[in-house]
């Protein structure tokens, strides 16, 4: 299953960055950023079928870590705001505190603690419900960076701790716009501002991951998070009163949603024979991709200077060189995707090439759904195939590359 992973924002206007990733390809299939939180609607349609990973600004959380006696292991959610309270400067019934899954062992049990306000993960699960979009995971943001390598453990050193700052080990970061993420260790670290970040990190062994042999920053994410478990488990906020409530959605009879899916169903042939009722009305190319159709003309005979038809003019051309009625013409291609272009307007053409039989175009759109549903139109009609490449939405605007070959 594809995985959308978004970073949360508290402060207004505070960015929010998000990617689209395959695990099957380990491949970044989108990315993008919104203005703040109430944008997040902007990926209901991304969320849908895909597994959603949260994360939480690191200004919000802090992560600190309490020793316990192992007999409390069965009370920690009464224990470990109780232990934290004297350190803590805001009181302990306005605070939400998480923790990775503790094993019992020895006398003393040392967990790493999250401590995060009530608020704001109310804020964020509103925001996320608004949007229609389910998350089970959200994660304090240091671990969307790769954890430093850690030296062999000494003898007396307990599995999952923190190696000391003496060991040398180089902190790795991974820098989101105006914010810097830091990762000390597995459970340690901190998020600042750009402007802040060369005092705070100063006589730190910092390791940028931009650095790092990756193609795309931001990808190092999805690979930090699919290698957890080879890794301590991480902190997952959602649990004590903040618990994912979707095992509960699930166990509820599918009987329930009966009604529904067929009253659905109904609705979407209806609206299906709608949208084929309106692409035979249409009748004519739009006039889109007749311009491209006689670009990739005038690209291809740069020498002739009058077009009156397209078509016919070419015909001429492949009858001189015995290829008349070729299938693999870019220009048949295109004229295949005349439906397509009819169902997606807001879709403009950037920028076409053709080689070796196949047509590569560069094109923008209003939105996500619309580059999809245009790639959906044009598999439709079984003439063509077209394939979708890497994605990228920047303020609203969408870009993206599709390849359309001859169906085989």
């Amino acid at each position: 299953m594809e995985q959308l992973f978004i970073r949360l924002g508290s402060a207004e206007r505070e960015p929010l960055h998000w990617l689209i990733w395959s695990p099957a390809q380990s491949e970044l299939i989108a990315s993008g950023t919104l203005n703040d939180l109430s944008e997040l609607n902007q990926l209901t349609d991304h969320a849908r079928s895909r597994e959603v990973i949260c994360y939480a600004p690191g200004t919000d959380v802090l992560l600190t870590q309490v020793e316990l006696p192992s007999s409390a292991i069965r009370m920690l959610p009464q224990v470990v705001p109780n232990a934290l309270e004297d350190e803590l400067a805001q009181d302990i019934s306005e605070l939400h505190f998480a923790w990775p899954p503790a094993k019992k062992g020895g006398a003393v049990l040392g967990l790493h603690v999250a401590v995060v306000a009530r608020d704001a993960m109310q804020n964020w699960l509103n925001a996320l419900d608004t949007a229609d979009i389910q998350c089970d995971e959200i994660y304090p943001d240091i671990f969307m960076v790769p954890a430093p390598i850690a030296q062999p453990q000494n003898a007396d050193q307990q599995e999952g701790a923190d190696p000391a700052p003496e060991q040398g080990l180089h902190a790795t970061s991974l820098t989101l716009g105006d914010t810097v993420i830091v990762r000390i260790g597995q459970y340690t670290g901190f998020t600042t501002d750009t402007a802040l970040a060369p005092v705070v990190t100063e006589g730190m062994l910092l390791q940028p991951v931009e650095q790092m042999d990756i193609e795309v920053p931001l990808s190092v994410v999805a690979t930090t998070y699919n290698a957890r478990k080879a890794a301590p488990p991480m902190i997952n906020l959602r649990q004590q009163d903040f618990r994912s409530q979707s095992k509960k959605r699930k166990s509820v009879k599918a009987s329930t949603y009966k009604p529904a899916a067929i009253a659905a169903g109904v609705l979407l042939a209806i609206a299906y024979t709608t949208q084929v009722i309106n692409y035979v009305q249409l009748g004519q190319q739009s006039e889109q991709l007749e311009q491209a159709i006689e670009q990739t003309y005038r690209d291809a005979f740069p020498d002739e200077k009058r077009i009156v038809n397209v078509r016919s003019q070419l015909n001429r051309h492949l009858e001189t060189v015995g290829m008349q009625g070729t299938k693999s013409s870019p220009l048949e291609l295109l004229a295949h995707l005349e439906g397509a272009f009819k169902a997606n307007r807001d879709v403009r053409v950037e920028l076409i090439r053709y080689d070796d039989k196949t047509l590569r175009m560069q094109v923008t759109a209003n939105s996500f759904a619309s580059l999809e549903n245009f790639r959906k139109v044009a598999n439709q009609g079984g003439q063509v195939v077209v394939e979708q490449g890497p994605v990228n939405n920047q303020s609203g605007a969408v870009s993206g590359a599709l390849t359309v070959k001859k169906d085989a």
